[in-house]
């Protein structure tokens, strides 16, 4: 493999882009690839294109592509394989080798329980889960799986909302959950400072009962090991072939 590219979401936060620019820098301390680069799909510079151009052009010719995404939804499916094939239109000698999101990775369960942790979760509150939202029904679905398994390992009610598409909708479960309970701890299931955790904030803000809100998930040793065996399941698949 010539050159990896890391693919993030990107932000209108200048703090978001930092935080996964220090991410992907711990991760580039265990890959041993010559050339690491960083791209992103929407908000902030360099655009997939741009970074494949600079990689392809230095001399690159097998490029694992790394989406730094929770699961597989429209950017997975659709974004990046039409980012990824206007570049190969471009430069058609060129071979891309995709890695999978982060899916339900047990890991990814266990820095949930991490952060919740870190609250010093106790027995007498219940857990909001909350994610992105998709408009597709697998990510939706994988949550939900995810939440499930928090409260089996924590023995408390895990209930999950959604801050764009999907349902049930963050504001509107949060106040449902405050008729129900006295303490709600919020696990926000996203990768990095945001413009949608900012919002999570705001409405916190006016809740009557105890909101406990827990960290995103970003700088985390849990999640580097995630995404490097996902590169890896990348790496022992074209080595079989090969």
């Amino acid at each position: 493999m010539d050159a990896v590219v890391y693919i993030g979401h990107g932000s209108r936060l200048v703090e978001g882009t930092q935080h996964f620019t220090e991410f992907i820098n711990e991760v580039k301390k265990e890959v041993h690839i010559p050339v690491q680069e960083i791209a992103y799909l929407e908000l902030t510079s360099p655009s997939i294109f741009e970074t494949m151009e600079k990689v392809i052009k230095a001399g690159a010719k097998d490029i694992l592509v790394v989406p730094v995404l929770l699961f597989a939804a429209a950017h997975f499916k659709r974004d990046v394989p039409e980012e990824l094939a206007s570049v190969q239109e471009r430069f058609p000698e060129v071979n891309f080798y995709v890695s999978k999101p982060f899916d339900t990775h047990p890991k990814m369960v266990n820095l949930i329980g991490k952060r919740l942790e870190e609250k010093q979760l106790t027995g007498d509150g219940i857990v909001l889960l909350v994610g992105r939202g998709s408009s597709d029904a697998e990510p939706i679905q994988k949550l939900k799986e995810m939440s499930k398994s928090i409260s089996l390992q924590k023995g408390l009610p895990v209930y999950t909302a959604f801050l764009t598409a999907g349902k049930p909708s963050f504001i509107s479960e949060l106040e449902r959950l405050q008729t129900e309970y006295d303490k709600i701890y919020i696990v926000p299931y996203l990768l990095f400072t945001g413009m949608l955790l900012k919002r999570m904030e705001r409405n916190i803000q006016s809740s009557k009962k105890k909101v406990i809100l827990c960290n995103p998930l970003r700088h985390d040793p849990l999640m580097k090991e995630v995404l490097i065996e996902r590169m890896n399941e990348v790496l022992m698949e074209k080595q079989s072939i090969s």
